[in-house]
């Protein structure tokens, strides 16, 4: 590839303000060279996700319109940090191709060339698109769903580990990434930049000094590591502990309310329950507390002796039932290697965790108190109906990737 035909930028705010930025960090990224840019404006506000859905849509509606073969598709935070596009001009086949992404593991290397096909991978940033993957993309009828772009992106490529999700999309798209991301994301423009959380101490987390954050958030019982002692057991495989503090589960359901963005990401629920943490910038300091204080828990229990176990990633939600509209979630199973679901309040009727296999009702009592089991077969559940006041927990699907074993889990 030696041009793309255009280049759409999918921004938000005062646009003039932006254009010098724009146009100097283009000059690095010399396949978009004299190519016309085109800026799609979008809303800043609370359905942020959705805005960001809907500006990617009009820009894969104007490339088809104008019969472009191939289009360079950027978010306002993105960075250019390489310039080898050479190893773009390939003979293996592809509809759209990651310039930047935060790779989750599996991607599968060409002998040669510096390319690989990824395997999950977050990030909408950057990517470039030909007039097939323009088709697929529009032809999938995610303006209906709207679900956000990079979990459809995943979806569209047979990737996503939530098969519900899977299921609505043909997982066709045929995808490629450099080995190295020509574009990285400028954290300090990320969706979740325009954000100011209500309590500001909950996103203050210093890894080299958590002492503070971890006295606070974290149950005391599960820092002391005493796995045996303060783990329940209610049905074979499935675990209760205590995981955060009360303090830690008043303020994140503050938190959500204060964001306000919810939505139906998970497209089993007639009404918005859910909110990606990543939307609102706290998915990495939740990940960092799950990866310190649950995953020793999780592999001493589960005896997972591989160090490909050490490699789990998470898709993590906050999730609300409401009485008197979706207070409940069906009996499903899950597209994951585990899930973990944490309790976050008691002030409702009704509720908790049914596995009709085992006729067993997993229910916490207390606020911060947590239950995990295995997501892929055998652990069929649902969420009871919450019959008065609201129930908010914090739901966590892991896996690896998007291959169903990696090396070393076994």
């Amino acid at each position: 590839m030696n041009r793309v035909d255009s280049v759409f930028i999918i921004a938000s705010g005062d646009i003039d303000k932006k254009k010098d930025v724009f146009s100097s960090r283009l000059k690095s990224v010399t396949i978009a060279s004299e190519a016309p840019v085109t800026i799609i404006n979008y809303e800043d506000g609370i359905h942020l996700s959705l805005e960001i859905s809907k500006a990617h849509h009009k820009a894969w509606q104007q490339a088809r319109k104008k019969n472009h073969k191939s289009v360079l598709v950027l978010e306002e935070s993105f960075l250019p940090s390489a310039n080898h596009y050479h190893i773009l001009n390939t003979d293996e086949p592809w509809e759209l191709i990651y310039l930047g992404r935060k790779s989750r593991g599996s991607d599968i290397p060409f002998e040669s060339g510096g390319l690989v096909v990824p395997g999950y991978s977050e990030g909408s940033y950057a990517y470039l698109l030909n007039d097939i993957g323009i088709a697929k993309l529009l032809d999938a009828g995610n303006d209906q769903k709207l679900i956000p772009v990079s979990d459809f992106l995943m979806a569209m490529q047979g990737l996503h580990p939530d098969r519900d999700l899977q299921k609505q999309f043909s997982g066709t798209l045929t995808a490629l990434a450099p080995m190295k991301n020509f574009i990285e994301e400028d954290s300090g423009k990320s969706s979740a930049d325009n954000y100011k959380p209500l309590h500001p101490q909950l996103f203050n987390l210093d890894i080299k000094d958590d002492t503070e954050w971890v006295r606070k958030y974290i149950n005391p019982q599960l820092v002391q590591r005493e796995f045996d002692l303060l783990c329940d057991e209610p049905i074979d495989n499935v675990y209760c502990f205590p995981l955060f503090t009360p303090l830690f589960c008043k303020e994140i359901i503050e938190e959500a309310e204060h964001f306000g963005e919810w939505t139906n990401y998970r497209q089993k629920d007639e009404v918005p329950i859910d909110i990606k943490l990543s939307s609102f910038g706290f998915d990495e300091i939740y990940s960092y507390a799950l990866q310190k204080f649950l995953y020793p828990l999780v592999m001493h229990k589960y005896q997972l002796n591989g160090e490909g176990w050490r490699n789990l990633v998470s898709q993590n939600f906050i999730v609300r039932y409401l009485a008197e509209n979706q207070g409940h979630l069906g009996l499903h199973n899950d597209g994951s290697y585990l899930s973990l679901i944490v309790t976050l309040n008691t002030e409702y009727e009704g509720g908790g965790t049914f596995f009709p296999k085992f006729k067993k009702l997993v229910k916490a009592e207390q606020p911060g108190h947590a239950s995990i089991h295995p997501g892929l077969l055998g652990y069929l559940h649902g969420a009871r109906p919450v019959t008065k006041g609201k129930r908010y927990i914090m739901a966590s699907f892991f896996f690896m990737g998007s291959r169903p074993f990696a090396d070393g889990t076994y």
